[in-house]
């Protein structure tokens, strides 16, 4: 049971990756947690660890994002179940690979379900409790991807251009109610999502710290990384777009 006196981060996505460092780093904060995602034995185990070493409250919230009674339900207590909520980390999500006329229709319904339908309605209920309180702090986990047209993942780069503009706008339209919304961009990765080391790839870790740097800031959104904002920058502001779409497909061709 959370403890009245102290913060609440709900945070999806949790069992790996991104979400389970942000787990990690409001749990060293001091905040007490709501952690959210499909595995609940990977979730208890998690809960158990952060409990033990930081001394706080930790509930597990199993849940399927991709289907909409857990949706809904995980809303509802946003929105007045849970007895506190001052963080929400929306970083549950998926990235299929490859050209849309091999993917197959519920990998698709999956990905828009999941990156774009549960965010959308996990942040209004979010942005509900929070403007009735009059204080709150939602992240929501877009990708560098989303700064332009990426072909050989277009639903998911198209998906993660709708979170951080969703984001930005929300940002500003809840500004003045006291809310700080931001949305967070990483580039490539080492997650269970994207495996494989790589010297050029990121941390979770990383990640985590940039996102809690952006906090203190009023941007909207931000990439993480320096190379992967000079990318961004350069695909959205620099090039043409008949160019930026070429190199990246050149780039992006492996996935296809």
């Amino acid at each position: 049971m959370t403890h009245p006196s102290r913060p609440v981060a709900v945070i999806t996505g949790a069992s790996s990756g991104i979400g389970e460092q942000f787990a990690r780093r409001y749990a060293r904060e001091g905040y007490d947690l709501v952690l959210v995602a499909r595995s609940g034995a990977v979730l208890e185990a998690l809960a158990a660890e952060l409990a033990r070493a930081h001394r706080v409250a930790v509930e597990v919230h199993p849940a399927d994002l991709t289907r909409e009674a857990d949706v809904t339900a995980l809303a509802e207590a946003l929105v007045g179940g849970l007895p506190r909520v001052d963080h929400v980390v929306n970083c549950a999500g998926v990235a299929p690979e490859g050209d849309l006329h091999r993917a197959e229709e519920q990998a698709l319904r999956q990905l828009v379900d999941l990156n774009v339908t549960a965010l959308t309605l996990l942040t209004r209920a979010a942005v509900v409790r929070m403007r009735a309180q009059g204080h709150g702090t939602i992240v929501n986990i877009a990708s560098a991807a989303g700064y332009q047209p990426v072909p050989h993942l277009a639903a998911y780069a198209a998906s993660k251009s709708y979170v951080r503009m969703f984001t930005e706008a929300l940002s500003e339209e809840n500004r003045s109610a006291g809310l700080r919304i931001l949305a967070v961009s990483p580039g490539d990765t080492l997650t269970p999502m994207n495996p494989g080391a790589s010297g050029r790839k990121r941390t979770p870790e990383q990640v985590v710290d940039t996102a809690w740097r952006g906090l203190a800031g009023s941007a909207p959104s931000l990439v993480d990384g320096r190379a992967n904002s000079l990318l961004a920058a350069a695909a959205s502001r620099v090039l043409p777009t008949r160019l930026a779409l070429r190199t990246a497909e050149r780039m992006m061709r492996h996935k296809g």
